[in-house]
């Protein structure tokens, strides 16, 4: 493993919000350790697969209460990828017919850019750069208005999305069995190696920790230089994502069907058995409630400390990750071909059927609206009138 010196991961914070951060930091000391989820992008809604680089798919935005169709946008093949917003509200997603759509908050395009291979992973933004990553192994960074700004080429394919650090360097894994560190001006700072695939998509803590899943059935934590913090095994391959609580835990899905629950030193606290493999991300609630997906149909909601609270049953896979609302309501999609919306407690509230099967993660926007792809190649916005 090639390793360069970085910078520290630090969250950049204003300077009149200086005492805000003190209260804070006391409080923290006094009583628990705070996670910030630091910002990516210029105040952007949703800038990153999962919402944030602590990956808890939890939005401060409304979702719609209602399956009222504001628009779709056809593209030339599946749409597997999830997608992410600027702060103008421009929809980014990528699709297998190998561009990358810029999409108007009206539904019309933009631009697009034919990157020159299938796109499966989630695009991110960082301030005025957008980056996406290719099935054949090439990372581009674009800027808003869809011009290049560089590409590298890296040995296997990437099904990874990108996670962005505080300080805008990028983190994705490869089927060539390695997790990268990559500059903003597209430079490979380390490769860490593992034995299989890394198709998960890394998380970062407030320190800077990186947390990601192999299929060599391991978890592992590495610190900002790219060293091995611990890393714990598993029972099963990992394609699923980390997602990181305010507590700290790290939670995990598994091929051998269970959510783990890990301390930040890597122990296990706990872990939940579902009836299949789990594709599915996890989402975390403000509150500490965690929702999970499974490839059994099910989406499972269960309390921090990993006791069930209900369970919701579809006609199909679930490997599109959920997203919760500020109201903390849930919304995810199945291979039944329907987007869901949930209530906390579990109880359904409206569903909408797209042609064909959703492995797309829903993004949550402005105005209370949702967009997500579909394997029918639509992008829908699904919102209020």
């Amino acid at each position: 493993m090639t390793q360069i010196k970085t910078t520290q991961f630090k969250c950049r914070r204003p300077s009149a919000f200086k005492t805000i951060f003190i209260v804070i930091a006391i409080m923290a000391i006094t009583y628990s350790k705070v996670y910030v989820v630091c910002a990516q992008g210029l105040n952007a809604p949703w800038s990153v697969f999962r919402h944030d680089s602590l990956h808890t798919g939890q939005s401060t935005l409304q979702g719609p209460d209602s399956n009222n169709l504001k628009w779709s946008f056809h593209t030339g093949n599946i749409v597997d990828s999830s997608a992410v917003l600027d702060h103008d509200g421009t929809i980014y997603i990528g699709s297998q017919d190998k561009s990358l759509y810029a999409i108007k908050p009206d539904g019309t395009l933009k631009w697009s850019y034919d990157i020159g291979s299938k796109i499966f992973s989630t695009p991110a933004i960082s301030k005025n750069v957008i980056y996406v990553c290719a099935w054949n192994g090439r990372i581009f960074a674009l800027d808003l208005d869809g011009k290049l700004k560089w590409k590298i080429q890296i040995k296997g394919r990437i099904s990874s999305s990108p996670v962005i650090s505080a300080n805008g360097n990028l983190f994705l894994g490869s089927d060539n069995y390695y997790l990268y560190k990559i500059s903003p001006a597209g430079k490979i700072l380390w490769a860490f190696a593992t034995r299989k695939y890394v198709d998960s998509s890394p998380a970062i803590d407030n320190e800077g920790t990186v947390y990601f899943g192999s299929n060599d059935s391991h978890i592992y934590a590495l610190d900002p230089d790219g060293k091995l913090k611990w890393h714990s095994k598993t029972k099963g391959q990992i394609t699923s994502s980390p997602a990181v609580g305010s507590d700290g835990t790290i939670y995990q899905g598994s091929s051998d069907g269970r959510l783990y629950a890990l301390n930040p030193d890597g122990k296990q606290k706990w872990y939940f058995q579902t009836k299949k493999w789990i594709d599915s991300s996890p989402a975390v609630s403000k509150d500490g409630n965690v929702y999970i997906g499974s490839n059994d149909g099910s989406l499972y909601a269960l309390n921090h400390d990993g006791i069930l609270k209900w369970t919701f049953k579809t006609n199909g896979v679930i490997t599109s990750s959920p997203a919760i609302d500020s109201d903390g309501n849930i919304y995810f999609g199945s291979w039944d071909k329907k987007l869901y919306a949930l209530s906390p407690d579990g109880t359904y509230l409206w569903s909408f059927k797209t042609g064909g099967v959703i492995r797309s993660s829903p993004t949550i926007g402005p105005d209370r609206t949702i967009y997500f792809g579909s394997s029918d190649g639509n992008v829908y916005a699904i919102g209020e009138k």
